[in-house]
């Protein structure tokens, strides 16, 4: 049996993008038999995640290491000595094969070590990023560098980026891509849907992701407010995701448009209504400045949702033909491209029966395949 340790703080709901790589990778995991997986996050060690079972019998929130790091001094610090003691204490009474960091780090130790690198958009636009983490990074991953027998990394954009970095590290770069999952918008999830917008909404611009400078929120909400009053009137902008940081850059933009009823926050979507969200919608606007992957737009396209995303970065690889491109860093551009897609049904037409296919070549079954194959390759060694 290969035994594997899962490092899963990123696993816990909600899920950003690198939660759900995690997470749809590891569950893949557990339909196999000859493997035996251990998670581990803080100071906890699980042999099953607790999406996998009933609450009354999930591991507790470790209330001690929270209240470290938020009330002590150098209390982030010492909750990370904490941990890293945990995890050794762990590791001695459970032995593993190898290590899986999925977030650009894992515990240093005696056990061959797989880490993912997702992208490096800290060093290339550190400005969109808060401080703390562009620090903890900067420190972090050149340790991860020299622990990891093989980097994992999400696209050849990223691999070429690692490379240039850390030049050393050419011939110990793999390339997985992520998936999506498929989903069908049936007719009961578009209901669902309505019913929790409480409204049923005429076609409307989509933009999901974490609210935060990397995803370009401000000159997105500029080109919207720029199209004509008759395509705003037409089709509102719907913003989902949670709040990231630096939300004080666009608010008053954001604000203007709330209360002229031109946007909408919907926040967090539950994962079953994603599906349906993307199908009602007019179109994915998605002009974000940097991208190792970009899952949104993937997923749009996998229910044959139109899609505008930024020609930079990883997204061209990722989303081929069947996206319509945009320059991230151009008011102009990413006001025509919403024309287009407002006024054009034809291109609409093509890009929602194009979206599909593309997104087809992206499953989460290939990804745990090939990320499990990468493990027994170093265990291997």
């Amino acid at each position: 049996m290969l035994k594997i340790a899962i490092e899963s703080n990123s696993m816990r709901p909600p899920r950003s993008g690198i939660g759900r790589y995690t997470w749809e990778i590891t569950r893949r995991w557990e339909q196999d038999p000859g493997l035996g997986l251990f998670y581990f996050y803080g100071m906890s060690w699980v042999t099953r995640w607790s999406d996998l079972m009933p609450s009354a019998i999930r591991p507790s929130t470790q209330e001690m290491t929270r209240w470290l790091k938020e009330h002590t001094p150098w209390g982030r610090e010492l909750r990370h000595q904490l941990d890293n003691a945990a995890f050794h204490i762990h590791l001695l009474r459970h032995p593993v094969d190898v290590i899986f960091g999925p977030n650009y780090s894992a515990p240093k130790s005696h056990v061959p070590t797989v880490i993912t690198f997702h992208d490096l958009s800290h060093i290339h636009y550190p400005e969109t990023h808060p401080p703390a983490r562009v620090a903890y990074l900067n420190q972090q991953i050149p340790k991860s560098v020299r622990q990891s027998a093989i980097i994992l990394t999400v696209s050849e954009f990223s691999r070429q980026e690692i490379v240039d970095a850390f030049p050393e590290v050419e011939s110990r770069v793999r390339v997985v891509y992520p998936g999506i999952t498929p989903s069908v918008a049936s007719a009961e999830a578009e209901a669902d849907l309505v019913r929790w917008l409480e409204t049923d909404p005429p076609p409307y611009f989509l933009f999901l992701a974490t609210l935060e400078p990397r995803k370009n929120i401000s000159r997105l909400l500029a080109s919207y407010a720029a199209l004509p009053d008759r395509i705003r009137k037409e089709h509102p902008l719907y913003l989902a995701g949670s709040f990231g940081w630096r939300e004080a850059e666009f608010g008053d933009a954001l604000k203007h448009l709330l209360d002229r009823g031109e946007a909408r926050l919907l926040g967090f979507v539950p994962d079953a209504l994603l599906p349906a969200l993307y199908r009602r919608a007019l179109a994915l606007v998605y002009p974000s400045l940097y991208e190792g992957f970009g899952l949104p737009p993937l997923e749009a396209m996998a229910t044959g949702c139109p899609v505008l995303v930024a020609d930079v970065t990883a997204m061209p690889e990722v989303c081929g033909d069947a996206a319509l491109y945009c320059d991230p860093l151009d008011v102009g551009s990413i006001i025509a491209g919403m024309r287009r897609l407002a006024e054009d049904e034809v291109l609409r037409a093509r890009l929602a029966a194009a979206g599909p296919a593309r997104a087809a070549l992206y499953t989460w079954e290939a990804a745990a395949v090939q990320v499990l194959a990468v493990m027994r390759e170093v265990v291997g060694r």
